[in-house]
């Protein structure tokens, strides 16, 4: 930004061009500051920043306090913060949300006090970043006080940042007071002179009271205090109310009010009173060329003289106890403001006046020649920092103010103050750990720790985002993957799959998968880590590598959920590598346990697209891979090979099932034969019938005889799968390379025994002895693959093949071989 352009704009920020450190009010019809189309003043307006700047903000969801989470979430969504402006502009439109939503629940007659609450601590924040933002200036052409006033706080920025503290202190006690009792002046008397009372009963009017003490003779200001008399005990009643809200006026920063409301009831000499601290300042000693038409004298020139007598009057315990502080807060006599400041924000503001009042009235008298009249000592001797403050307040007296300053909203805004972010988000971590905090408290903290990391300030990164976690603890019942993703993705990328995997893994339609995939999507949340981590949390969860579980074990709950959860994986095709990585590895657990339906719905997971996308190659045919001279890396060979592995053995398995059910269930049934002595007329249904079986029979023991052919070959084909049925020489992966090893021992065996089933049934004795040969075999050591009970179990049945071999023919030995042949051989 070209240093003229910025010059101009926080030259609008600086409220201290036109007017002194005095003239702040936050009375916003009375404001002395001229807003520019960029100034960002704690004063705007609500509304004012959307009718400049042309940012789409969308109107509130929820017409209630839940609305909020989708409105701080539109504002942060309409930003890209690129300068420091940006984030002040976030700032009010925080407080614009806020100011918006109390006014829809005092509609509702909700309560509304924690949400004025942080409305007043974001509007802290943005008139202190506000001041952060502005560049010490050096001043010339000094002519007056109010010249020396202005051009400290051009080159005194930790000053100016304590008066924009007074200003925000006094802009909260008029909000407050807004519908307070004592507004309304016809509390104070009925008529619009001094001291009513006192006058009838001086003119000997009939009163229906008269006072009780000694009434004054004369009806001067300083009568009562000249004649040791008093007013009227009417006239005294309503002068403490009067004084007591002309005090207020003077706390919320509406002097002109209050001199206003003094006048209104004939005390002007009051008001005069109030006009004396003003810093003087002469436009006309400045050259013709400087002065303007509106130029005029302000102030006052015997300054030095209204503050020593303000003293005085202040330190009088004869005077009101409101009207001493009235004053003591004009003059800088702290110990007369105090004893009225029953609140932490009324000790705050009295003691921050105060600091700059001295800061002033000293950087005055150091660079003025006039001679002053001397201050009292006491009001020098005040040397309270900001810090020394806020430490004050934490251990005052009274146990009320002890208790508000170590309550989170107020120690939020006092580490603000202090410029203590490290101590501030640390305990902001340690308030979001209580699992009974408001959810809309959590908001809050949440949104302070993205505009202190978007401010460049210097914390805790580890407590910043532990407070966001807890705030996405809140927002994942909404089950809005907008509200969820966005907070996710200001965490550091770990964080960021563990959490939005776990608010994923609940969605089951696609629709809402959909959804959540491409919020993620938006933000730029590592989709592809998240996906796999929501398939591995199933995986850990629901699989168990066991064996011995019975064949085709009914699937449950949890595996449909399980076979539900690779759709995460395989939603985007360039992750079709790692899709075949969990697919096979959820295969073979399945496998392991006996759950071959289950395995067969995993497995039909990778589609024919799947597989080309991963071979890179449109034209190769998967059932000829093994056979073809395709190029392929170690690990995609590997997963081709395990996959083909899997889609061996799970035909293998369901052709089996096919066959045994053909084989018990499907078998034609004889009729039943007919007695000797039955009737021709049955017997020639009888003979009809088996004839109908006869065919049948002939029929299936045709197709029976195909499937068992189609089923052995299935089987075969797995014993001798190339290179070896899961054997994987380039496996480098331990886990995997035990599971392998593990369903070899499992399968293989009941593999044997299946095809021996198969062979015996139909009657291929000598094929069974066969099964003895493959099984030692020093190729494939098959031996080694089998526990011993397996292998009796498998030998028995061979010998029980052999019996068999021998029953049926006289001329076949135990083996299978013919006598003719063993002679051959010999």
């Amino acid at each position: 930004m070209d240093n003229s352009i910025r010059a101009e704009i926080l030259a609008d920020l600086d409220t201290s061009i036109n007017g002194s450190f005095m003239d702040y009010t936050n009375d916003i019809s009375k404001l002395k500051i001229n807003k520019s189309e960029l100034n960002l003043s704690v004063s705007y307006i609500p509304g004012e920043l959307s009718a400049i700047f042309d940012i789409p903000i969308s109107q509130p969801k929820l017409n209630s306090e839940n609305g909020l989470y989708y409105q701080f979430l539109d504002v942060l969504q309409a930003f890209r913060i690129s300068s420091p402006l940006q984030l002040l502009e976030i700032l009010q439109y925080f407080i614009d949300n806020c100011i918006d939503t109390i006014s829809i629940l005092k509609d509702q007659n909700q309560n509304v006090d924690w949400l004025e609450q942080e409305l007043n601590t974001w509007r802290l924040l943005l008139t202190l970043f506000q001041v952060q933002h502005l560049e010490s200036e050096k001043v010339d052409n000094i002519i007056s006080d109010r010249d020396l006033s202005d051009a400290l706080f051009k080159e005194d920025q930790k000053l100016k940042g304590i008066q924009r503290i007074v200003d925000w202190l006094e802009h909260c006690a008029a909000e407050r007071m807004e519908n307070e009792f004592m507004k309304n002046a016809k509390h104070f008397s009925d008529e619009e002179v001094a001291w009513p009372n006192t006058l009838g009963q001086l003119l000997k009017k009939e009163l229906i009271y008269q006072s009780s003490g000694a009434l004054v003779t004369q009806l001067d200001p300083d009568a009562p205090s000249r004649q040791a008399r008093s007013i009227h005990d009417l006239d005294q009643v309503d002068d403490d109310r009067l004084l007591a809200q002309v005090f207020t006026e003077i706390r919320c920063g509406r002097l002109e009010k209050a001199e206003l409301l003094c006048c209104q009831y004939g005390q002007f000499w009051r008001s005069a009173i109030l006009e004396g601290w003003r810093l003087y300042h002469d436009p006309f000693y400045k050259s013709k060329e400087d002065q303007t038409q509106s130029d005029e004298v302000l102030g006052n020139p015997n300054r030095d003289v209204w503050k020593c007598c303000a003293w005085k009057i202040s330190s009088d315990i004869k005077n009101s106890a409101h009207w001493r502080a009235t004053i003591g807060i004009l003059c800088g006599n702290i110990d007369a403001v105090l004893p009225v400041c029953n609140q932490w924000e009324d000790i705050l503001w009295a003691h921050l006046h105060n600091i700059v009042n001295v800061a002033v009235e000293n950087h005055i008298q150091t660079n003025r020649t006039s001679n002053f009249i001397s201050l009292p000592e006491k009001y020098w001797e005040y040397k309270m920092s900001l810090d020394d403050v806020v430490a004050e307040l934490k251990s005052n007296s009274k146990l009320s103010v002890r208790q508000e300053a170590h309550q989170p909203k107020r120690q939020i805004q006092q580490y603000f103050m202090t410029n203590q972010f490290r101590e501030l988000v640390n305990n902001m971590a340690d308030w979001a750990e209580n699992k009974e905090l408001d959810p809309q408290f959590l908001r809050f903290l949440a949104h302070l720790v993205l505009v202190i990391r978007w401010a460049g300030i210097q914390h805790d990164a580890l407590a910043g985002n532990l407070i966001i976690q807890k705030y996405i603890e809140v927002l994942i019942p909404i089950n809005d993957p907008i509200l969820v993703a966005y907070y996710t993705s200001q965490l550091e990328q770990n964080s960021q799959i563990i959490i939005y995997a776990k608010f994923l893994e609940k969605m089951i339609s696609p629709e809402q998968r959909h959804n959540g995939l491409m919020s993620a999507e938006k933000f730029s949340l590592p989709v592809d880590e998240i996906t796999k981590r929501i398939v591995e949390t199933y995986r850990n969860r629901y699989t168990n590598v066991t064996s011995g579980v019975e064949l085709f074990s009914e699937i449950t709950n949890d595996d449909h959920e399980l076979v539900s959860a690779l759709d995460w994986i395989i939603y985007y095709p360039h992750q079709v590598e790692e899709a075949f990585v969990q697919i096979n590895a959820v295969v073979r657990n399945f496998v392991a346990q006996g759950k071959i339906q289950a395995a067969r719905l995993a497995f039909n997971k990778i589609k024919k697209e799947s597989i080309s996308t991963l071979l890179n190659n449109d034209n190769v045919n998967i059932e000829t891979l093994l056979a073809s001279n395709v190029s392929l890396s170690s690990k995609i060979q590997s997963l081709i090979l395990e996959y083909l592995a899997y889609k061996c053995y799970l035909d293998a398995e369901e052709g089996f099932a096919e066959w045994f059910h053909e084989y018990h269930q499907t078998k034609p049934i004889e009729p039943t034969k007919l007695p000797a002595n039955a009737e021709y007329s049955k017997k020639m249904i009888y003979d009809h019938n088996m004839k109908q079986y006869q065919i049948a029979l002939d029929n299936w023991k045709q197709s029976f005889s195909n499937s068992s052919q189609i089923v052995r070959e299935q089987l075969f084909n797995l014993l001798f799968f190339p290179n070896g049925w899961l054997v994987d020489h380039d496996n480098t992966d331990k886990s995997r390379h035990e599971h392998f090893e593990l369903l070899r021992t499992i399968c293989i065996p009941k593999i044997f025994m299946l095809l021996h089933t198969i062979l015996h049934t139909t009657e291929k004795y000598s094929e069974c002895i066969k099964l003895a040969s493959y099984l030692t075999d020093e190729t494939n050591k098959f031996y080694q693959l089998f526990s011993q009970a397996d292998l009796k179990k498998l030998l028995a049945k061979i010998a029980e093949s052999s019996v068999c071999i021998m029953e049926s023919s006289k001329y076949l030995d135990p083996w299978g071989f013919s006598s003719q042949e063993q002679n051959n051989s010999l």
